[in-house]
């Protein structure tokens, strides 16, 4: 966000700059559309913003619009200039110490793509998560289930109800098949961790208590006026509880990069820095 709010200022501070140019002869020659004072809107800047207009009703209310608001802001341009204090209007120190903000910043990003190992392994996850595992704690309730929503008129239920107490693997893959052809949501695999809110949103039985409707081992199976619904509950993670591996390794991975991006970026300050002293450009007064 800072850099972004950098990137603006910038841009404005460039568009100002423009802005106040006093008109040279070559732009006298130039046909102009408005005018204020000194400043100019010249018929290129115009049609050069009207372009992007994209039907001819469009373009017409564009071509007004443009002009409308190049007015207002020249006039408040014009009156800030007689009411702001010279120190307020000398902006070149903040746009040239934001230019290079920016500039570091896009070079950092480049440095960042061309040198940074991205590749995180499960040693290392574990090995991060169990230096830290106090850090691990569940802000939300988290289940191991077996889902599935099938609209009410479906002609497979009969069949999914037979096939969901198979522990076949001939049988688990026929329940994945028609759970993908028939089922409005589901969910099948043994080894994910889900938020229990988003399960809670979609079976009208569970949204009573959570010590009543969350038991390891419980299956819910019921059928409304819409759908018929089958739940297995698998496993369960109670909030404020340790949070498992599992359900934390995205967020590691991210952290590791993250710090590499960040060691990679110091380092490389550090050898300028070291390259500078030893070249003798680098003083300190």
């Amino acid at each position: 966000m800072k850099i972004r709010s950098l990137t603006y200022l910038f841009l404005f501070s460039l568009a100002l700059t423009s802005c106040n140019k006093n008109a040279t002869e070559e732009e006298t020659q130039e046909k102009l559309i408005a005018s204020i004072g000194t400043d100019q809107l010249t018929e290129a800047e115009y049609k050069e913003s009207l372009i992007h207009a994209d039907t001819k009703a469009d373009s017409i209310a564009f071509a007004k619009k443009l002009i409308d608001d190049w007015v207002l802001e020249t006039l408040l341009y014009q009156e800030a200039l007689t009411k702001l204090e010279p120190q307020e209007i000398d902006v070149e120190k903040q746009v040239n110490e934001y230019k290079k903000q920016l500039i570091n910043y896009i070079y950092e990003t480049k440095l960042i793509e061309n040198n940074l190992d991205t590749i995180v392994s499960n040693e290392e996850i574990q090995d991060y998560y169990n230096n830290n595992i106090d850090n691990f704690v569940l802000k939300d309730n988290i289940v191991k289930v077996n889902y599935f929503k099938v609209p009410i008129q479906s002609k497979e239920i009969s069949k999914l109800k037979k096939l969901v107490y198979s522990n076949t693997d001939k049988d688990k893959q026929q329940l994945e098949e028609l759970c993908m052809q028939n089922a409005e949501s589901y969910f099948l695999n043994d080894s994910l961790w889900l938020l229990l809110d988003g399960i809670k949103r979609d079976i009208p039985a569970m949204k009573g208590p959570l010590e009543y409707n969350v038991v390891r081992g419980r299956i819910i199976e019921f059928a409304d006026a819409e759908a018929y619904y089958y739940l297995k509950i698998k496993d369960v993670k109670i909030k404020n509880s340790a949070s498992p591996l599992s359900f934390e390794k995205t967020n590691i991975k991210t952290f590791i990069v993250n710090s590499r991006k960040i060691k990679l970026i110091q380092a490389y300050k550090q050898q300028l820095l070291e390259k500078a002293k030893a070249n003798k450009t680098f003083k300190i007064f």
